[in-house]
């Protein structure tokens, strides 16, 4: 066998491998042997044909079966003699055999990439630093207030922050168009529920008040209504204002204080905040440590690996769609979305998964066995029988590997950080926990 390799790009390879007629022949003779065996043919007892019919019959069959094998084969033979590792598996393009001649087939591949810095020495990297406060705790428990906000009606004028209930009539040129329609509509002027000019019109109308509203639909309207003007005839329904709970002993009681403590809840709310804090902290900081990383080693990903990489983002999405209540006969005939619209992030997480495993490698890291047991029991503390929920990860291969390859990624993180220049920022725990 012979073997040659030439570079079509930075991790493109083009292989071409040479299997000699000799060899061919060999493997042809002893499947023929096999199929002689076992053929039926007329005028003839099982194993007693002779080869020169089973050669007729079943060389062409035969010759097919072993060239497959001998690809695989000779592959693995030339790679090794090659000294190089595909990322993915190789395309095949076989040549037209010839009786009596070497066969020749031509393996397309990409490599890995190899990456220039697994580490940040010398790297700025901005740690956010931040505490929950007491305008947290506040901001959170009105928050909840809002949660059990209630509207009761009035006679007044309706102005911004009321909900008012509405029948709509829209035309442009005197004509309905779609979506221009609809009875007892809830809208709450401010929100930006509806265009600008709709809301705006509303405003000062009372219950039983009908009036026609102009309306100019932006320029980045949907097509057929971009930059047109419209007549919306309105009439109230009715107009209610917002009322939040009061902060007493019922309020608490609703969030499962027996006691009605606020100074518990307050608590409960700080600890929980603390606890969402930390891990946004962490998150955030993971993100800059490997965004760094990856821009130090822009490189060339493998094709097959981001299409892979792809399909799994789009299944994620699929799965986070039906967890949030969507009906999964709906998606089968959603098309998926163009690979070019996701390669971007698919390649970013290939690039960073092999980062990843190279650093491991070089480092011969293996997960912590103390930490793996912490995060397990941390977890399980949220359960009613947190036994059983350590016993089921200690004693499921798959569910501990997930925790393994986090308490990982975590030493990774740990690792490129102790070696980056680190500058802290202070930032307001609202900020980063995205609190409204």
């Amino acid at each position: 066998m012979q073997s040659s390799i030439e570079k079509t790009s930075t991790i493109g390879r083009r292989m071409s491998v040479v299997v000699p007629a000799e060899r061919i022949e060999t493997e042809v003779q002893k499947k023929l042997k096999q199929l002689s065996k076992q053929v039926k043919v007329q005028g003839f007892r099982p194993g007693k044909v002779p080869m020169k019919i089973v050669d007729q019959q079943y060389r062409g069959s035969a010759t097919s079966d072993v060239l497959g094998d001998l690809i695989q084969a000779t592959l693995q033979e030339a790679l090794t003699t090659q000294e190089v590792v595909p990322a993915v598996q190789p395309d095949i393009i076989p040549e037209p055999l010839q009786k009596g001649q070497d066969f020749t087939y031509v393996a397309n591949f990409d490599v890995y990439p190899e990456f220039e810095k697994l580490d940040l020495k010398g790297v700025k990297v901005i740690k956010p630093e931040s505490d929950v406060n007491d305008s947290d705790v506040d901001q959170v428990i009105e928050n909840m207030r809002k949660q059990q906000l209630a509207w009761e009606e009035v006679s007044r004028k309706a102005k911004q922050g009321d909900r008012v209930i509405i029948d709509f009539l829209g035309t442009v040129d005197g004509e309905e168009f779609d979506g221009g329609k609809a009875a007892d509509y809830p809208v709450v002027l401010g929100e930006g529920q509806m265009l600008a000019d709709f809301e705006t019109g509303i405003e000062g109308m009372v219950a039983g008040d009908s009036k026609d509203i102009d309306v100019t639909f932006p320029d980045e309207y949907q097509e057929d209504l971009a930059g047109k003007k419209a007549v919306f005839k309105i009439d109230v329904k009715s107009v209610s204002e917002s009322k939040l709970p009061d902060i007493d002993d019922e309020f608490v009681k609703s969030f499962g204080i027996e006691g009605g403590d606020i100074d518990e809840l307050r608590t409960e709310v700080r600890s929980n905040l603390e606890t969402n804090l930390e891990s946004q902290l962490s998150s955030t900081l993971r993100q800059r440590a490997f965004d760094a990383l990856l821009e130090q080693n822009k490189v060339e990903i493998p094709l097959k690996m981001a299409q892979e990489e792809g399909q799994r983002m789009m299944q994620e999405q699929k799965n986070q769609m039906i967890q949030q209540g969507i009906d999964p006969k709906m998606l089968e005939n959603l098309p998926d979305p163009d690979f070019e619209t996701i390669r971007p992030q698919a390649e970013k997480r290939v690039a960073l998964g092999l980062l990843m495993m190279e650093i491991i490698r070089q480092q011969e890291m293996q997960p912590d066995a103390k930490r793996v047991d912490e995060r397990i029991e941390k977890m399980a503390s949220s359960y009613q029988d947190p036994k059983e929920f350590i016993d089921y990860y200690k004693n499921n291969q798959q569910a501990l590997a997930q925790v393994q390859s986090i308490v990982l990624e975590e030493q990774v993180v740990e690792l490129l950080i102790e070696e980056a220049d680190v500058e802290v920022e202070t930032v307001e725990a609202s900020d980063l926990l995205n609190m409204q």
